[in-house]
């Protein structure tokens, strides 16, 4: 369950009989100390002994980091990637990405090979709409791509694959991406990374405000993660 910043933490003492443990549930909120990573939410469990009064902590942590996004075509990549340099004081930082997505019941599955013997397993869910959208996710790093790839593939199956070259840049709490995407063409994404004092709407007008800044007009806006983009080109063919 996505738990929202607006939602109460209700925290109680359970107690059945003397015979048996007291559970105490304690619900806090921390933060990832790398910003990439945004809010995170921790909840923790606590058994207490009636008898000694001695406590065993089983601490389970979800961490579900999440932020803003926007997504659009761009016409003309230099001059997006001039904006950016001035807004961020930097020319970017070259990434090359080949994501393989798996079939999954919700959300999206992904395997990022950086090729270079590194990359991240990553599970996100957002609304397929255009404009900022909030994405929830969860990333776990490999430093063996190609064999998660093999036994991911074998379990669940390989929806597609995306291959594309990221120029990143930093801009505030924002990473800017220029992709140039294979089979695609050109695009742009905006990730505003949440603090957890933000609302949705604080990371929307970020996003939005960026957005102008860049000269990104709302109608170059698209729905949808870049493999929805293929699947669909590959079903009009």
């Amino acid at each position: 369950m996505w738990l929202s910043r607006h939602s109460a933490l209700i925290c109680g003492q359970f107690l059945n009989s003397s015979r048996l443990p007291r559970c105490v549930f304690s619900c806090s909120l921390t933060t990832n100390a790398f910003p990439l990573f945004g809010e995170t939410f921790a909840a923790k469990l606590s058994t207490v002994s009636e008898t000694d009064g001695s406590k065993s902590i089983n601490t389970e942590e979800r961490i579900m980091p999440s932020n803003v996004e926007i997504k659009a075509k761009v016409c003309d990549p230099s001059k997006f990637a001039e904006k950016a340099a001035e807004l961020s004081q930097s020319e970017g930082t070259i990434i090359r990405q080949h994501d393989t997505f798996f079939y999954c019941k919700q959300g999206r599955l992904k395997l990022r090979d950086f090729m270079n013997n590194s990359g991240q397993l990553i599970f996100y869910e957002r609304p397929d709409t255009d404009g900022p959208k909030l994405s929830r996710y969860s990333i776990s790093p490999t430093n063996d791509p190609p064999s998660l790839r093999d036994v991911l593939s074998d379990a669940l199956g390989v929806k597609g694959e995306v291959k594309k070259e990221r120029r990143l840049f930093l801009i505030g709490q924002t990473r800017v991406h220029l992709d140039t995407v294979e089979g695609l063409g050109n695009f742009m994404e905006l990730e505003v990374v949440m603090r957890p004092e933000q609302t949705v709407e604080e990371g929307q007008q970020i996003a939005e405000d960026l957005m102008e800044k860049l000269g990104v007009p709302k109608e170059s806006l698209v729905t949808g993660a870049y493999m929805d983009l293929i699947l669909q080109g590959q079903k009009e063919t």
